[in-house]
């Protein structure tokens, strides 16, 4: 077997679960034990500083394993005399200000600092991040990383990154083009895990982790690259996902689960099973040694999405985000699904440019949408195009009266009809008779403001009452105001008002139509 095989097997484009031998490879970048070594002797410049707390570790409780109790002890020291000694701070302002004033670790600080520092991409491997970045596009669903450093969001253009677990926990993530630093970044000192503190902590939220990642471990192969086989990290993510599961669903992830292995001087790429025990329960998957991660890669890019990743990231987020809140936005629109005259099979969702659909899509604006954008102006088209392809089908639902002059104002083209439209429509048109004949409830009313102040605890009553002005005691910036503001409240208001609500606010759209532009 190849992997070319293995990558055409799947169901679907793969997620990464990348560690720090990826960005050893690019940005020669120390691993965990190299980056301790290093602030061991900042610490203490001799030769045995590291293996000093090595040994202290040893006979220590190690709660999360000897990496992050040396770590701890590193940290304890490097704290006490950074503040001591100003010639170990090579921090900036902004981390500075941080650890003066928001309890920033100082050790952290200076770990994120010195991974800036260090970083360089290695010319040598420039071919290999091109093609990474390269099939990203198309051929990588996601990224899960335990590395701080920022490669991966340099080099995978229009992913989201989520920095922590904190942030990944209580996000409404979309699983694909994202990309999860589960172990913090150096943009954000503070998130970083690496000392027992922070591992036990980690620990202890493990289970919303693996709840938040199920369905990407269940629904997407995983490529683990860049790790040991025995690392604790990967451990224990796969104890954490294995332990939700029962046999069967173990069993699926057996053909999903690749595990790269590096051999520096191997020449191709070589497939074999492998099984690992996780308490007790045998899990397989298929290991792949290489020297050269290029092969990887090109084999990754003959499993391809239909559409870029992040444009399908995006369409998931934006419809999320209208079944949420109910609120269509700049690239969503849904018009007039609960019409009980189209059936299910005629709806269509379409992913595409405004230029390309978005001129098909304006014959299912609705009457709402276009009574409220003459106020806040929330609808993407240009007037041109509302006159042109909105107009007809709007015009019929709302009986022949309609707000135009707004539009008409703003045209480039000349509009014949929607004129002649708006010729007929002044404001004792707009206004019924049964107003007129009733303007003595007003009392002593005699603008808009003063009656939003007294009676905008009753919008029904507050709407009435404004329509009942005579044509002269009506400042269109005063209802202009109120409209607004109506709209901020609920920017669906006119979909979820009573219908009296939704008939009066209409009306005082067309009067603040006509005020505004028709006279």
């Amino acid at each position: 077997m190849t992997i070319e095989d293995i990558i055409s097997q799947f169901n679907t484009t793969p997620f990464l679960f990348i560690g720090s031998g990826i960005t050893r490879r690019y940005l020669n970048l120390p691993d965990w034990k190299g980056l301790l070594e290093y602030f061991a002797r900042v610490i203490d410049d001799n030769s045995f500083a590291y293996s000093a707390y090595e040994n202290e570790a040893r006979v220590l409780e190690c709660k999360a394993g000897i990496m992050p109790k040396i770590a701890e002890l590193i940290q304890r020291d490097f704290d006490r005399k950074w503040f001591s000694t100003p010639d170990m701070r090579t921090v900036e302002n902004e981390a500075l200000e941080q650890i003066k004033n928001h309890g920033l670790s100082p050790f952290k600080a200076e770990v994120a600092a010195y991974i800036k520092r260090c970083t360089i991409r290695e010319p040598s491997y420039e071919d290999e991040i091109n093609k990474l970045s390269q099939i990203s596009e198309k051929s990588i669903a996601g990224v899960i990383t335990t590395n701080y450093d920022s490669f991966l969001e340099e080099t995978l253009p229009g992913f989201t990154k989520y920095v922590g677990q904190a942030q990944l926990i209580f996000s409404s993530i979309q699983g694909i083009a994202e990309i999860y630093k589960i172990h913090g970044s150096v943009e954000d000192p503070g998130s970083i895990v690496i000392n027992e503190t922070d591992y036990v902590k980690f620990d202890s939220k493990s289970a919303y982790l693996a709840a938040k990642l199920m369905t990407i471990f269940m629904e997407y192969p995983i490529i683990f690259m860049g790790y040991s086989i025995s690392d604790v990290n990967v451990q224990n993510i796969i104890k954490s996902i294995v332990n939700c599961l029962g046999e069967e669903q173990i069993k699926t992830l057996e053909d999903r689960f690749v595990f790269v292995e590096y051999k520096r001087d191997m020449v191709g790429a070589e497939v074999s099973p492998y099984i690992i025990m996780v308490d007790n329960k045998p899990l397989g998957m298929r290991k792949v040694a290489l020297g050269d991660f290029m092969l990887l890669y090109c084999a990754m890019e003959g499993k391809k999405a239909k559409l870029p990743v992040k444009i399908l990231r995006r369409f998931k987020q934006e419809l999320y985000n209208y079944t949420i809140t109910n609120i269509p936005t700049a690239n969503l629109r849904v018009a007039a699904l609960e019409d009980d005259r189209v059936a299910d099979e005629e709806l269509v969702l379409a992913i595409g440019k405004v230029s390309d659909l978005g001129l098909k899509g304006l014959s299912g604006i609705d009457s709402n949408e276009w009574y409220r954008n003459i106020v806040i102006g929330d609808l993407d088209f240009s007037a041109d195009e509302l006159l042109e392809y909105a107009y007809p089908k709007v015009l019929k639902q709302n009986s022949g009266r309609l707000p135009v002059n707004k539009y008409l104002s703003e045209a480039a083209r000349e509009f014949p009809e929607c004129k002649k439209l708006a010729e007929r429509q002044d404001f004792d048109t707009i206004i019924s008779a049964t107003i007129k004949r009733n303007r003595g409830c007003l009392g002593n009313y005699i603008s808009v403001k003063q009656i939003w102040k007294q009676e905008k605890h009753s919008l029904e009553k507050a709407t009435r009452l404004m329509s009942h002005l005579e044509e002269g005691k009506i400042d269109v910036e005063e209802l202009e105001e109120v409209l607004q503001e109506l709209f901020e409240n609920d920017v669906n208001l006119l979909q979820n008002a009573d219908p009296h609500i939704r008939t009066n606010i209409r009306r005082l759209i067309m009067i603040y139509d006509y005020l505004k532009w028709g006279k």
